[in-house]
């Protein structure tokens, strides 16, 4: 650690503090000096060491607990595989996707969705191919491991294809269940693409709020999701995952 006169305070503070949680000294879970803590060991104010702890926080190192103070950031037990999370069901195993990942996490899985019909938005019209004003289906969906928020998402579906159809509702009947690729097989409509599109930034106050994180320093991934049908768009989502509660790991085939 640089102790030279131009390096501030509370980097070198900070810099400690990283060489400890990297070299394995402090482990997920455990507990970060407090602000006076480092206040009193290091000579310095409670605004250095404040600094020293939103820089931990910034990078995802460490995470506040209202009431009890700071702790190094367990790595993500769960893992978003893809593209191998995408598949066609069959009949020996249905289990959504969500569920298979919780079991490889030895957790447990719990949804909440509800779904209404409502007019697209510009933006949704768009990544759908349809007009402004049509009508579609909206789901939202939060999942919670362990009781644990991990995700929140919002899709829609053009009711052109799904009215009057045995997957009209998506949180409703005997498909809704098989995801969305086995729902649309039921009606005929065999989906063989799904387009991803990433973008990591930080959280809106409802995101934090609905996701049950930490005030600051946490970031999430933002996912769009298109669905198509030889190239018609079916199907359109937004998700969105704390980034401290999943791993994204991607395995594509070379040809």
């Amino acid at each position: 650690m640089s102790t030279s006169r131009h390096t501030p305070r509370y980097v070198q503070i900070a810099d400690d503090l990283r060489n400890k949680i990297q070299s394995g000294e402090l482990q997920g879970g455990d507990r970060v000096p407090s602000e006076n803590e480092i206040s009193s060991s290091w000579s310095v104010s409670t605004i250095t060491a404040r600094q020293a702890l939103a820089t931990l926080r910034n990078e995802g190192l460490i995470e506040g607990v209202q009431g009890k103070g700071s702790f190094v950031r367990s790595k993500a037990p769960l893992v978003r595989l893809a593209p191998q999370r995408w598949f066609r069901p069959e009949h020996s195993d249905l289990t959504p996707t969500h569920e298979r990942e919780a079991a490889r996490a030895g957790q447990v899985a719990t949804p909440e969705r509800h779904s209404h019909n409502t007019q697209a938005l510009a933006d949704v019209a768009e990544r759908l191919n349809i007009d402004p004003g049509d009508a579609v289906s909206e789901t939202h969906y939060r999942i919670a491991m362990d009781g644990r928020p991990v995700s929140k998402s919002v899709s829609w579906e053009p009711l052109s294809l799904t009215r009057d159809t045995a997957i009209a509702s998506p949180t409703q009947g005997a498909y809704a269940t098989l995801g969305i690729v086995g729902r649309f097989d039921k009606i005929g409509i065999r989906i063989d693409e799904v387009e991803e599109v990433l973008n990591c930034r930080m959280p809106t106050p409802d995101e934090v709020a609905e996701l049950n994180m930490p005030p600051q320093g946490t970031p999430v991934l933002a996912i769009q999701q298109t669905w198509r049908a030889q190239g018609l768009p079916v199907c359109t989502a937004d998700v969105v995952f704390p980034a401290d509660r999943y791993e994204f790991r991607y395995r594509m085939e070379i040809k």
